[in-house]
């Protein structure tokens, strides 16, 4: 599986955000993953960036802060 490594809780860990914030990113198509045999979705190493960019990109057109 090379790179794909990452499952929905670590990514979502290295993120800093919430496991259904990964699926909704994931499910809405932002985010490159494949789906191991067991239905698993295992992420790239580097999506972590890429789901903090968005999140950062959500809070700001909501006109939140991304750090409490």
């Amino acid at each position: 599986m090379g790179e794909y490594q990452d499952t929905t809780g670590k990514l979502a860990r290295q993120a800093d955000v919430s496991q259904p914030t990964v699926r909704k990113y994931a499910d809405a198509g932002l985010l490159d993953f494949i789906v191991a045999s067991d239905g698993t979705r295992l992420f790239r190493r580097d999506q972590a960036a890429r789901v903090q960019e968005i999140y950062a990109s959500r809070m700001a057109r909501r006109g939140r802060p991304t750090v409490p």
